[in-house]
């Protein structure tokens, strides 16, 4: 194990080395997992100099110290995101109490509260969530917890169902599909390997978007919101028809007591909001069930919207710049997600 004297010493040689600033860092604290690094700084510019631009400095770190991977985290986005679990938490137990799920729900959602308090210790430790659905990837459900998930094959809600299924949720993946212009093969080959490898079966929605898609591509909308409006709309149909009353999407943004919510008897739940979770992380998960990360900004669709209508890159841009702000993307990914739009 290194000392955080041979640490910071490394770093200020790799800077030097790459024709960055010679500035020393502070490291608050530091400990080796599984052979992966991780480095709590005290603020987010300490961080900055830890990573280096375009992550040069770390990812010289990593080849010189040779380890599997390097975590740098700010104290105060532990602080924020310990706040935001406690949040989750205390959402979470006051639905258990109040019996504000039906009973054949609540042996997974115990597990998820158990799990919850378990990422509310330690919000710093990233390694908490992947090995539990490690370990938990293969439980029987409960039969009678049935639980649609929308599945569109991209990081965020493959991430949500393997959670689910890890926490007992007899769970059903559905993809709305409108489409290649809005779901292409990437996506499909994504679904196909992630429910073969857990063996759970998988249902596509068929859905016309044709109204959403012309009115796009002839300038008159930006697509992404109406998209997921029809999306959420198809899977609430979905439970409605099915007599089932749960749906878990991937959504990253609505944290705290927005994370579960109820409406018309249908009880909604945004897995990656309501454990905080951050892009890395989920991408560090999904990787091992042979979910490939999709290259660019969104769908076949706004890539051609953007070229089309210029203007409409700034709504595509501000969307990355929320989750940006949320600290669920680092400064960065979402500069090279940006370059994309």
């Amino acid at each position: 194990m290194f000392t955080k004297e041979e640490i910071i010493k490394e770093i200020m040689q790799i800077r030097k080395e790459i024709g960055h600033d010679e500035v020393k860092p502070e490291i608050k604290e530091m400990y080796m997992d599984n052979d992966e690094l991780t480095i709590i700084t005290p603020d987010r510019p300490e961080k900055s100099i830890i990573i280096g631009k375009g992550g040069w400095v770390v990812g010289k770190l990593k080849e010189k110290i040779k380890v599997t991977s390097i975590h740098v985290i700010s104290y105060t986005d532990i602080v924020l995101k310990k706040y935001q679990l406690e949040l989750s938490v205390k959402h979470t137990k006051k639905i258990i109490e109040d019996k504000q799920i039906p009973t054949e729900y609540i042996k997974p959602f115990q597990n998820l509260y158990e799990l919850l308090i378990k990422k509310c210790e330690s919000p710093h430790n990233k390694s908490i969530i992947s090995q539990y659905i490690e370990e938990n990837i293969k439980r029987e459900p409960y039969t009678e917890s049935t639980c649609i998930i929308a599945l569109s094959g991209g990081v965020d809600s493959s991430f949500s169902t393997l959670l689910a299924k890890a926490l007992g949720f007899n769970i059903k993946p559905m993809t709305v599909d409108p489409g290649t212009i809005i779901l292409p093969n990437q996506f499909k080959y994504n679904i196909k390997n992630l429910t073969e490898q857990i063996n759970v079966e998988h249902e596509y929605l068929k859905t016309n978007m044709e109204n959403i898609i012309e009115n796009a591509l002839n300038g008159k909308i930006h697509p992404c919101g109406r998209c997921s409006g029809h999306i959420d709309k198809v899977i609430t149909e979905k439970c409605k028809n099915e007599n089932i009353n749960m749906m878990i999407f991937g959504d990253l943004l609505s944290t705290g007591s927005q994370s579960i919510t109820k409406k018309d008897g249908n009880i909604r739940i945004n897995l990656p909001a309501l454990f905080r979770m951050e892009k890395n992380e989920l991408k560090d998960i999904v990787s091992k069930y042979s979910v490939k990360k999709i290259k660019g900004y969104g769908c076949p669709l706004i890539v051609q919207v953007h070229k089309k209508y210029p203007q409409y890159r700034s709504f595509s841009i501000q969307r990355v710049l929320r989750e940006t702000r949320a600290g669920i993307l680092e400064p960065g990914e979402a500069l090279s997600l940006i370059k994309t739009i």
